[in-house]
């Protein structure tokens, strides 16, 4: 019997009614689903409960029920165990995701039988130096952003590829990201779209002040090092896939490299990179 694990968006799926659907679905089909304690509790299905844990390193693949940034999160969760995710897409756009949410019984057959491929996605590992003490293992599936703080205008950064000084730049932030995360935030600043599959990464200033300053494309061995120099007192955040967050003061160093964990996401649909990113760009 298959363990399959489903992780909801709350608010994309406000009264569970996809969820409650596809774990119709699973039992006809014979699978053990499986939610999380705190979805169990809300959707009065206790017997299909988990620790969180348990559900990401146990199951045989994972179902994230709403939009990319769901997605993201499971990615970050479920690359240490190696735990294929399904996307079924409940949002807008949906690059990540395989279906859309009419279509989810349909995608999810199309696993059982095995008819479909699993794509390898390259994650970033980054770390913080705060002259006090390093933050380690910041894990993102999309992008690693240093954005500006709310009152201050720009930031004045130097950029390091492999300990080699590249650049001063002075812009409102900078993003380093992976081929997952070249259609997100990277995409809107004007950064390069990347092959999903490339074992490549892209530097991409925000609003530069400067106009020699342009994105830059880089081997996924090489190790990016950010050195801020904010003005006195002011506030600059560094985020991960924009979901974890940490607001930062005064001069720091940010170093970014390709993580040994992959994400591994399902595709049930055979339209290829530019298909997808054909039909998601003109909407």
């Amino acid at each position: 019997m298959k363990k399959i694990g489903i992780i909801p968006n709350l608010e994309k799926d406000k009264d569970l009614v996809i969820t409650k659907r596809i774990i119709q679905h699973l039992l006809h089909r014979g699978c053990m689903p499986q939610l999380t304690e705190k979805v169990a509790d809300i959707a009065d299905l206790e017997m299909y409960a988990r620790r969180e844990s348990e559900l990401y390193q146990y199951s045989d693949f994972l179902i994230s029920l709403g939009g990319d940034g769901t997605l993201l999160g499971v990615g970050r969760k479920s690359a240490p165990y190696e735990t294929p995710i399904l996307g079924i897409n409940l949002g807008t756009l949906g690059f990540l995701t395989a279906e859309e949410k009419n279509h989810a019984e349909y995608a999810i057959d199309q696993v059982l039988e095995g008819k479909y491929k699993i794509e390898k996605r390259i994650m970033l590992e980054s770390s913080i130096d705060t002259g006090e003490q390093r933050i380690h293992g910041i894990l993102a599936l999309n992008d690693i952003c240093i954005t500006r703080g709310l009152l201050y205008k720009i930031l004045e950064f130097n950029i390091f590829i492999n300990e080699e000084y590249v650049d001063t730049l002075r812009a409102d932030g900078v993003i380093i990201c992976t081929p997952t995360g070249s259609t997100a935030y990277n995409l809107s600043a004007g950064g390069p779209v990347l092959k999903a599959d490339a074992e490549i990464m892209a530097i991409t200033p925000i609003s530069a002040h400067t106009l020699t300053s342009r994105a830059i494309v880089i081997s996924a061995d090489d190790v990016v090092t950010v050195e801020i120099k904010p003005r006195e007192d002011a506030d600059f955040t560094v985020s991960a896939d924009g979901q974890d967050a940490w607001t930062l003061t005064g001069k720091k160093v940010i170093q970014v490299k390709k993580s040994k964990q992959y994400a591994s996401i399902i595709k049930t649909n055979p339209q290829s990179f530019y298909d997808v990113l054909r039909q998601k760009l003109a909407r």
